[in-house]
């Protein structure tokens, strides 16, 4: 495929456009920043940095050199940072954060380093070179969110990245005029995927701080964005921020054509509240750092997840691999062209496990009769209790089609086998009805032990809900002892 940097390709970061011409000239200029600090072909480069226009020119740099990067989040606790160091022997750290939390990188200090810049003029018709990079195994490695247990190493190739890239852009119904919005964080697998996809399309990428979300609407007026994609805690907070102000509510209409949600399944009351605010769908994909994107809904087709993307092959089947009929419920294995190398081991080396040639996503779905990918979520915490084994999605899924969010809690306890905890978004004034509606529409076996409300769930970056967050707050709040 074709990963040259296309003619009209450009960035917007604090009121400042970088046009395709600036941007190549500043990668040219920071490459040899790199190269003089000592960074060579082949090393290893740890970059931890907030979304800005100097990560980009950095992530460029490094790929321009054909370095293997390892993308970090900003907000890693210490000791995983030192398992993180152990794993990937990197060489080099690129970051704002001090050196003395790394051992073993060599330090660079992006902000000195990137002061040294200058405007010095590259070579006529120099060009931004990835093609050695697209083809290292060992491109990008992502760790992920740790929210469930120790975070992953995920290894992938640049291939997979571009690739999976043009088949997402194809998919989505993106064009070469757009100007496009991550609200999400660059050092995740959804703000990387935006990054490359204004690459792959060339188009124009504004970086915005994606956690001031209530500057949002005036982003998208200012600079006339046309796609934006965000969590779902982001997009609940911008539908609650327009709710109050019809102004705001237009600033977006006028301008958005399509807004995708990214990290997790979008629940359905999310979408019908979205689209009765802003008139438009609220679109949907599907897919996994370890996966890439593997299927995505568009302005055409905007039912569940959509249809599986070119080059890219999902199946639900049963509990004995034989594929499943459309809309009868099975476990969701990928494979294609955004499959990743393999999880990175405590000796540096990357190992794949594959069942039949498929990777298993671990979780829950169905196609429709239109080919339509539906996710429930995901198939392990199995709960067993009064005779029966169900998962926590389809306690949730229940509950989400009374137009409620909700998240399940669950604890071994000796008497039912598990002690339900469920965490419904909503008021706690106004909950005695909806109470009623989810004791009468669960079966017996799935009756919570105690129903908590909150406002808002706690997110993670990723746009998952934070188990770990709510488990604390509900051991807090038992009066049993588990």
């Amino acid at each position: 495929m074709d990963i040259t940097q296309k003619k009209n390709s450009s960035i917007i970061y604090e009121n400042e456009v970088y046009s395709h011409a600036r941007f190549t000239n500043d990668v040219f200029n920071y490459s040899n920043v790199l190269l003089a600090h000592g960074v060579v072909k082949g090393d290893r480069v740890i970059l931890c940095c907030e979304n800005n226009y100097a990560f980009l020119v950095s992530l460029f740099s490094l790929m321009h050199i054909n370095c293997s990067i390892v993308l970090l989040d900003t907000n890693t606790n210490y000791s995983d940072l030192q398992m993180i160091n152990m794993k990937t022997k990197a060489n080099w750290i690129l970051t704002e954060d001090g050196s003395s939390a790394f051992n073993g990188p060599k330090y660079i200090s992006l902000s000195a380093s990137f002061e040294n810049i200058g405007t010095n003029q590259a070579p006529p018709g120099i060009k931004i070179d990835l093609h050695e990079w697209y083809r290292r195994s060992d491109a990008i490695i992502l760790f992920s969110s740790g929210s469930t247990g120790t975070p992953k190493g995920i290894v992938k190739s640049g291939a997979s990245l571009f690739n999976n890239m043009d088949s997402t852009a194809l998919g989505m119904g993106y064009k070469a005029n757009e100007v496009i919005l991550p609200v999400v964080p660059f050092f995740n697998i959804w703000g990387l995927n935006m990054i490359i996809q204004w690459w792959v399309v060339g188009c124009t990428i504004v970086i915005c701080d994606y956690q001031n979300i209530r500057t949002l609407p005036s982003i998208i007026n200012r600079h006339k964005i046309s796609v934006v994609e965000a969590t779902i805690a982001t997009t609940y907070l911008t539908v609650q921020i327009a709710e109050r102000n019809k102004e705001k509510v237009n600033f977006i209409k006028d301008n958005i054509r399509m807004w995708f949600t990214s990290g997790a399944p979008v629940p359905l009351v999310l979408k019908n509240r979205f689209e009765k605010v802003f008139n438009i769908p609220l679109l949907d994909y599907y897919g996994s750092s370890e996966a890439g994107n593997l299927t995505s809904t568009n302005l055409s087709s905007h039912n569940g997840t959509g249809k599986v993307l070119p080059g890219l092959s999902v199946k639900v089947v049963d509990e004995n691999f034989n594929e499943t009929k459309s809309n009868e419920l099975g476990h969701i294995y990928a494979n294609g062209n955004g499959l990743m190398e393999g999880y990175l081991d405590n000796d540096g080396n990357v190992k794949l496990d594959l069942k039949n040639g498929w990777l298993d996503m671990k979780d829950f779905g169905y196609f429709d009769v239109d080919g339509n990918l539906f996710v429930i979520g995901r198939h392990d915490n199995a709960i067993h209790r009064m005779g029966a084994t169900f998962y926590p999605c389809h306690m949730e899924r229940i509950v989400e089609e009374l137009g409620v969010l909700s998240k399940v809690i669950s604890f071994t306890e000796d008497r039912k086998g598990s002690y339900l905890i469920l965490f419904i978004q909503y008021s706690s004034e106004d909950s005695g009805e909806l109470r009623k509606k989810i004791v009468d529409a669960l079966p017996t076996y799935m009756y919570p032990d105690k129903l908590i409300c909150t406002k808002e769930f706690p997110f993670l970056p990723n746009g998952k809900i934070d188990n770990k967050k709510l488990e604390k707050y509900a051991l807090e709040n038992l009066t049993i002892s588990i």
